[in-house]
């Protein structure tokens, strides 16, 4: 009986450990097809590996002439917000 006592606070230590787990961001800026002049396209920010799941995740874009794309991602585990710029050469 105090056996399985133990195994049931063990266990329930455990799961609650898992909220305290962070994980930084992993982050990818690329598009659907290579980059063509006047053509249209799809810029993908893909966001991955990270931990609580509580995220902010914002495609960002200049108003210059040569247009710079952007994602911005906002997690607990960063210190601030992380901007990745997309290489069109990509």
């Amino acid at each position: 009986m105090s056996r399985s006592v133990a195994l049931a606070v063990l266990a329930l230590l455990s799961l609650s450990g898992l909220e305290a787990i962070q994980r930084t961001p992993k982050i990818q800026v690329y598009s659907r097809h290579p980059a063509e002049n006047g053509k249209s396209n799809f810029l993908n920010c893909y966001v991955s590996g990270f931990h609580p799941s509580d995220i902010e995740v914002d495609l960002l874009k200049n108003g210059e002439r040569i247009e710079k794309y952007a994602c911005r991602v906002n997690h607990v585990t960063l210190s601030q917000p992380k901007i990745v710029k997309w290489d069109r050469d990509m």
